[in-house]
């Protein structure tokens, strides 16, 4: 079992525990709780990750600083590679600009990104299995626990928001879905192993396990009884939104707009601190490069977004629109701080001369 999973799982963890202290404090339907879990691990996460984008953000605009003094050692050492790098490495080192600091967020981010895809897959694979399991002991409650998943226009918060989703899991991705998981990490749910005996004895009656002689579980090779099993059991719950898709791909499309926008303010700002440089300059290059990210990004979390659960795009709102507020933040408050650092700097090396 790799980190990874055990970072994931005590992301559910944590997550399972707020949702239901806030269910059981609030009373609030299931579906607002989800989201306001959500909220708040967004928020905590993005708090932890503040200290990263400060020294990233420093570390960006010392660097524009210092771009004419390192474009200079690149025309005078251009045949001369080594000194090139030892003159470059000099001098950030007396400017005090690491360039390991510009990649902390992502290196932060993108494993929280995975971490938070695959918490929400394994927290909406438990809420299957609780919905499954729900149904055969009491088809009413069932139905009750169903209703509760639903959010304005999202009709299963635990369902991708978009215009080609069932509301429900049909037989076949059910099977895929658990098949799939099975020979990796279903015996590690929470749910499951908390329910272990009741959803062995479920799944074996429905088709979607057999016994061999020494009465060890397996998947069954053909799952026809088990599709005829789901539609039956599962049939109320789709019955009660017949015909319908899950949603409106309205959040998808928040999600695309929303890291455009912060995209956008994070261009803004390297247009509003860089020099003008040359064409063929590094510095013009990750610009154009920053360009392309400002639209590949959000096309991205349409992509992501239209694929995973609603929880998710709604993690990914959150996480975005923190992420602006924090930016345009940052934009007002750091130059004014990286000015008293350098004058500090400056002070510093006359005071050491004299």
């Amino acid at each position: 079992m790799t980190n990874s999973f055990f970072l994931t799982r005590w992301l559910l963890i944590g997550m399972r525990w707020l949702y239901e202290s806030i269910k059981s404090a609030t009373g609030i339907q299931a579906s607002y709780a989800i989201v306001l879990t959500i909220f708040i691990f967004t928020l905590a996460v993005r708090c932890l990750s503040i200290f990263g984008d400060i020294k990233s953000r420093k570390s960006s605009m010392q660097m524009q600083e210092i771009q004419p003094d390192l474009d200079r050692l690149m025309k005078k050492y251009q045949n001369d590679p080594k000194r090139m790098n030892q003159e470059r490495s000099k001098l950030m080192k007396e400017k005090g600009v690491s360039t390991m600091s510009g990649c902390l967020p992502l290196l932060i981010m993108m494993p929280l990104l995975f971490m938070f895809i695959n918490a929400f897959r394994a927290w909406s694979n438990e809420q299957m299995l609780s919905l499954l399991l729900t149904m055969d002991q009491d088809p009413q409650a069932g139905i009750a626990l169903f209703s509760q998943y639903k959010f304005f226009w999202i009709f299963n918060i635990w369902r991708p928001d978009n215009l080609t989703s069932p509301v429900v899991l049909t037989g076949e991705q059910f099977w895929r879905t658990f098949a799939a998981t099975k020979a990796t990490y279903i015996d590690k749910f929470i749910f499951y192993t908390e329910h272990q005996q009741a959803l062995d004895e479920l799944l074996l009656r429905m088709g979607f396990f057999v016994k061999d002689a020494a009465g060890a579980l397996s998947i069954a090779e053909d799952n026809t009884a088990f599709l005829a099993a789901y539609e039956t059991m599962m049939g109320p719950c789709i019955d009660t939104y017949k015909e319908y898709v899950n949603g409106w791909a309205i959040l998808p499309l928040l999600a695309g707009g929303t890291s455009f926008l912060l995209s956008w303010i994070s261009m803004q700002q390297q247009n509003k601190n860089k020099k003008e440089q040359d064409t063929g300059s590094p510095n013009a290059q990750a610009a154009n490069m920053g360009k392309s990210m400002m639209y590949i990004m959000p096309a991205m979390s349409v992509f992501f977004c239209w694929q995973y659960d609603a929880t998710f795009s709604i993690y990914w709102i959150f996480s975005n629109v923190f992420a602006t507020v924090i930016n345009v933040i940052l934009n007002k408050k750091l130059p004014a701080a990286i000015e008293r650092d350098k004058q500090k700097r400056e002070a510093k090396r006359i005071k050491e001369n004299n």
